[in-house]
């Protein structure tokens, strides 16, 4: 076993298991569908990282600078997201977040808790969250 192989062999793994995907239920579409706000200085401030494939859209990463938090930033990142992933032909969207993170962020905006894992690390829990846009 090899712990750490080269990029072309990950690339040989990566593209075996699309192909392999592929075979079995059709290509993923996947599209990268990532966003970022500005401040008036053109300084990032606020970003969220993701994409749409299979009819679902998924959020990677939704981070907003902390001197701009608690300002609806987050709200109108998710909400341009979600309405682009429905433009594209999503019917749900999926998220995983740290306890410590945004999970109460993610219920206020409709996501429903579908798994948990607890002690991630020791003490804290990460959950995973759906929303259907239908």
């Amino acid at each position: 076993m090899n712990f750490s192989p080269s990029e072309e062999e990950i690339n040989f793994v990566n593209d075996a298991l699309r192909k392999f995907n592929d075979e079995k239920v059709g290509p993923d579409n996947h599209l990268l569908l990532n966003i970022v706000e500005y401040d008036k200085d053109k300084n990032v401030i606020a970003g969220i990282l993701g994409g749409t494939y299979w009819g679902w859209m998924h959020i990677d990463i939704l981070w907003v600078d902390s001197k701009y938090r608690k300002q609806g930033l987050g709200s109108k990142l998710l909400q341009a997201a979600e309405s682009e992933a429905k433009k594209r032909g999503c019917h749900s969207v999926h998220v995983d977040t740290m306890s410590w993170q945004a999970p109460d962020f993610y219920k206020k905006h409709g996501y429903k808790v579908i798994g948990q894992l607890n002690d991630i690390p020791l003490g804290n829990k990460k959950f995973h969250l759906i929303k259907n846009f239908n």
